[in-house]
């Protein structure tokens, strides 16, 4: 590449990469202190959450897997998901705080996705400006929006799958140390940045491999391939070993904060987690399944492909398909497509049935009969694998179309490009853009709880708000630094279910009275209250903008007989201080 606009090519991908993350998750550049990408209903709160428990933990020379201040009283042992996250952003963190850090992750990988794609395809097909199709395509595939909306940072980091993939392809043309180690590198970062996209690129590497030995034997010296990609997996081995081993320990724990055993991925497969072959090319707005509808959930499993995107690689297929060149992509298409499938076909909300029975399909088996597949909740995330293939296939479809056009024409269809997938995506897809964010400011009532000499726990009120979003009070003990009964995505803490005043508390969330009961048992409340202060809680805070007005009165009623007036914050924020109890005998009624 010699010329100007070759020589600084990867300059302008970069460039080209991020304004379209900055363009998606707009305004939040504008406010990173302030706002994060994610909607506030989803697992946002539990992933910036970690940003800030890993730092300080790290800080405090401790590696972070236990997490004491998390369902209080007894903690849990952890293995936060974005642990590599955190790590690359700790500079970040530790100059502007967890908020910025978590925005500079989620940018940085969505412009990563891009990035990686334009590497692979500029690999695949040698021409610098069709390889854009595939940085747009995959950056702004639906899937990795729906991740993005969710506030699930560890799944939007796809783009180190496309990159170890081309470093893969570079050290089957040159195989050396250099390339191997480069190779396990980042093999050894996609594992650890998400597990899933990890085994992605396993598989994906062994298909590359299998497909080019059986079609392209003579293409590569195999001997010096082999010797090199096994240094490549003893770099990433010594890379990974830590942290898996961490992660393993983590999940088996007896008070485990999260687990993933058997009886919760098969209820999560059939019931909530579910691939439905006809949400991969409807042009609706409704996901299929519609979460929102089914669960009252804000999370959102989108597998839409793009028909902008399939179209170009249908062009890419009929005009190459005497050559070998687009097969092994669309093999590849077809592998992830299978596995994202599931373990049965479902088909327009409804399981497929044969004979009366559920039709298997070839993720059930790996389930079965591997025990790593045993723990993949989500199968849907395999698409992130078809949306790679077609990307490559797509751009080796605009390859075409560029065939003796200028520079000029492919600069303006290239522009025009990103803005028609937006279109389709905005009006088509159950995409939503540009992506949602929420509001990270915290209440001062938090900030004062820290000048406090008194210990005590954190008692955020409402109790009965759905996981996701609740987890907002687990994002203030960022500031607070106070234990929390709540863990990540748990239900509701038995203490807090057996204690009456919980009981009534949540009785009033779930009412439609318009009034507290002219008969409340008030010595039993007396004394639940002071059995929460003696299980070591020190203060409730009601925020008051998750209640309708009624709801809120009552609850301030209840609360001010039972500790006297709480101090009142802006944005209907009121604290109610437990008193001090020195005995800790008291049982609960």
């Amino acid at each position: 590449m010699r010329t100007l606009s070759d020589k600084h090519i990867l300059i302008v991908v970069v460039v080209v990469a991020f304004l379209l993350s900055v363009a998606l998750t707009w305004p939040v550049a504008l406010s990173p202190q302030s706002t994060l990408v994610g909607h506030p209903g989803n697992d946002t709160w539990n992933h910036v959450w970690g940003y800030w428990w890993v730092s300080e933990e790290l800080l405090s020379g401790r590696w972070p897997t236990e997490a004491t201040g998390l369902a209080f009283p007894r903690g849990g042992t952890l293995y936060f998901i974005d642990t590599i996250q955190v790590l690359l952003s700790m500079p970040i963190s530790l100059l502007f705080g967890p908020s910025v850090a978590f925005n500079a992750i989620m940018l940085g990988e969505i412009a990563l996705a891009g990035i990686g794609a334009w590497l692979l395809a500029h690999k695949v097909t040698a021409d610098v400006w069709a390889s854009f199709t595939a940085l747009f395509l995959f950056e702004m595939s639906a899937h990795l929006l729906g991740q993005s909306y969710n506030g699930i940072s560890e799944t939007v980091c796809a783009g180190w799958f496309p990159m170890t993939l081309w470093a893969l392809l570079r050290l089957m043309d040159r195989p050396t140390t250099k390339h191997a180690i480069h190779l396990g590198i980042l093999g050894a970062i996609c594992v650890l940045t998400s597990w899933y996209y990890g085994l992605f690129t396993i598989l994906g590497s062994l298909l590359i491999l299998v497909w080019s030995f059986a079609k392209r034997s003579w293409l590569y010296t195999w001997k010096d391939v082999l010797k090199y990609i096994l240094v490549s997996a003893g770099v990433a081995g010594s890379i990974v070993i830590g942290p898996v081993l961490s992660f393993r320990s983590s999940l088996s724990a007896e008070n485990a904060i999260v687990t993933r055993d058997p009886e919760f991925v098969e209820r999560s497969l059939l019931n909530h987690n579910i691939t439905d072959l006809q949400a991969f090319f409807q042009l609706d707005k409704t996901p299929i399944p519609d979460l929102k509808a089914l669960y009252g959930e804000e999370l959102m499993i989108i597998i839409y492909l793009g028909w902008i995107g399939l179209l170009l690689a249908g062009v890419g297929i009929w005009n190459e398909r005497r050559k070998e060149d687009w097969r092994l992509w669309a093999w590849f298409a077809v592998f992830f497509f299978l596995f994202c499938l599931g373990p049965y076909l479902h088909v327009g909300g409804e399981y497929w049935l044969w004979n009366g029975k559920r039709l298997p399909l070839p993720f059930l088996v790996l389930y079965k009969a591997f025990p790593i597949f045993d723990r993949i909740s989500h199968p849907f995330r395999f698409v992130v694998g078809v949306n790679l293939a077609v990307a490559m296939l797509a751009s080796q479809g605009m390859r075409i179309l560029f065939r003796k056009r200028g520079q000029a024409i492919k600069i303006a269809v290239l522009g025009s490009l990103p803005v028609l997938i937006w279109t389709e995506l905005s009006y088509f897809s159950p995409a939503t853009l540009p992506i949602p964010h929420a509001n990270a400011e915290i209440s001062q009532a938090y900030y004062d709880m820290r000048t406090d000499p008194v210990e005590g726990a954190v008692l955020d009120l409402p109790l009965s708000l759905p996981n996701l979003e609740r987890a907002i009070y687990v994002w203030n003990q960022s500031v607070h630094g106070r234990p929390t009964p709540w863990g990540l995505n748990d239900p509701m803490p038995k203490p807090l279910r057996q204690n009456i005043l919980t009981q009534t508390l949540l009785r009033i969330e779930a009412s439609h009275a318009r009034t507290l009961p002219a008969n409340l048992p008030q010595l039993d409340l007396v004394i639940s209250s002071r059995v929460l202060a003696r299980q070591g809680y020190r203060y409730i805070v009601v925020n008051g903008s998750f209640y309708p007005d009624y709801k809120l009165t009552q609850t301030h009623q209840l609360l001010r007989g039972l500790f006297g007036e709480g101090k009142e914050y802006d944005n209907q924020v009121v604290v109610y201080t437990l008193p001090l109890i020195a005995s800790s005998t008291e049982v609960t009624p």
